[in-house]
């Protein structure tokens, strides 16, 4: 039985551009157009739109292929796919440009021929099975005047999406043909806007934790194509076929990354090259984290960088974890993540368990206890024995990585006479790590006295 797949194609592609907001062109703007013809021959925004609503109409009308006859569908198997002649009003590339030359170029319906994969098969058009659909509205766009340059004008113009508040902008090119008039020609693309919003920010830290959890199973293997390999005192896999060599990988991961953020991906992750093939240690990660329901704060603006603070959900329990992840445009792909997420260490005074610690240790051992990490092998009670009064002088930020905050306190205590545990009676100085474990919370992973003399 043939399968029919409901795919987006270009236009549902096209779905990801922020919102902006245009105003249909006044007549008055065609002025700017600047075109050396007759007045008659220049493009107004009416004629624009026209154009491209039909163009819009023959990607249905062409990927569904044409409006078939009885007993005129038949398909074919063809490289493992199954194709479909035309129907019979489209099924020579003759009748097929003529009909896309209503709107189209000539040599932009070549690239239309081409670009939607159309071959001639014994002497007639054909296509790979699939339809086509679309969330856009191009029958109520708007169309705003960009520029004219030689023989071409362009035109922006703002779709809107289904019955949603959101639009999309694209940029569309027109040329004049003589004897014949305006065409299209060049089909519309995207605009890509410069704006970073919240909803963006999370999208793309969404697809950069899902290429992660990908590659580190390896992709996705067709069969027969799992193979190991012996290398250095490991097993190493191959890559699936989709994402085995360097090309390959780096198209995946630039999809949500910036180059220099895939190339680092690629080596934090030990994947190798080996016999033309790349290839990782056999092993598989997974995580909880639900980055599609995480919440995005806008930080900063270094340079060329943003900075947000992404709070991300984990499990069923929906504990939650702070991540910083930066952000830079990628001039005429859009924006990117250019660091991989780390956690967000801006440990406020409220919420450090080194000032919770001395605050309680000598009055509640159980809430003090607490703010150790559970493996931790330090014991509130054998420490806070003979100690009479203790308190914070100063607490010091020393040093940070990705992971956990440094930090040096120093401490005034008074000691029983018979103490006889690490503390001076005085000032001392002593030394914390500090991790995150959840949503603005934080736990001390080491800790030491720091010797004074």
């Amino acid at each position: 039985m043939n399968k029919k797949f409901l795919i987006a194609g270009l236009s549902l592609a096209l779905l990801g551009a922020p919102f902006s907001q245009s105003n249909t062109v006044l007549a008055k703007e065609q002025e700017k157009v600047g075109h050396t013809t007759k007045q008659n021959n220049e493009l107004s925004s009416k004629q624009a739109l026209s154009l491209t609503i039909e163009w819009n109409k023959a990607i249905s009308y062409v990927q569904r292929g044409g409006d078939y006859k009885k007993g005129e569908y038949k398909t074919f198997s063809y490289n493992k796919k199954t194709y479909r002649y035309l129907s019979s009003q489209i099924d020579t590339k003759k009748e097929l440009k003529a009909y896309l030359e209503r709107f189209l170029t000539s040599s932009e319906a070549e690239q239309f021929i081409k670009n939607r994969g159309i071959i001639e098969y014994n002497g007639k058009l054909a296509q790979v099975e699939a339809d086509i659909g679309s969330l856009l509205q191009w029958e109520k766009a708007a169309a705003k005047y960009i520029k004219a340059e030689k023989n071409t004008v362009s035109y922006r113009l703002t779709v809107p999406v289904w019955n949603t508040n959101e639009k999309k902008d694209f940029i569309v090119e027109y040329q004049y043909v003589k004897n014949v008039g305006w065409r299209i020609s060049k089909e519309p693309t995207q605009e890509k806007s410069t704006v970073m919003t919240d909803k963006l920010a999370i999208e793309l830290a969404t697809k950069f934790a899902k290429a992660t959890l990908h590659v580190q199973a390896g992709g996705d293997y067709g069969p027969g194509e799992y193979k190991t390999f012996p290398l250095n005192g490991y097993t190493y896999r191959f890559l699936s076929s989709k994402i085995d060599t360097k090309s390959k990988l780096m198209t995946y991961l630039t999809q949500s990354m910036t180059q220099s953020a895939a190339e680092q991906f690629i080596k934090d992750r030990g994947i190798i090259e080996y016999k033309g093939k790349l290839a990782q240690i056999d092993a598989d990660g997974g995580s909880t984290a639900i980055w599609a329901k995480a919440t995005a704060e806008f930080m900063k603006t270094d340079k060329n960088t943003m900075f947000y603070r992404v709070t991300v959900p984990f499990g069923e329990t929906l504990e939650k974890q702070m991540y910083i992840v930066e952000y830079q445009y990628v001039d005429k792909v859009g924006w990117r993540i250019s660091k991989e997420a780390y956690s967000d260490l801006e440990i406020s005074s409220n919420t450090n368990p080194i000032s919770i610690l001395f605050n309680n240790l000598l009055s509640n051992s159980k809430v003090a206890q607490n703010q150790f990490l559970p493996y931790s092998s330090f014991y509130v009670d054998d420490f806070k024995n003979g100690v009479k009064k203790i308190n914070i002088v100063q607490l010091t930020e020393i040093g940070r990585s990705s992971s956990q905050v440094e930090f040096l306190a120093t401490i005034r205590v008074e000691l029983e006479s018979n103490y006889s545990g690490p503390l001076m009676y005085g000032e001392n100085k002593m030394y914390f790590t500090v991790q995150p474990t959840g949503y603005m919370e934080f736990k001390i992973d080491q800790i030491g006295i720091v010797n004074m003399y």
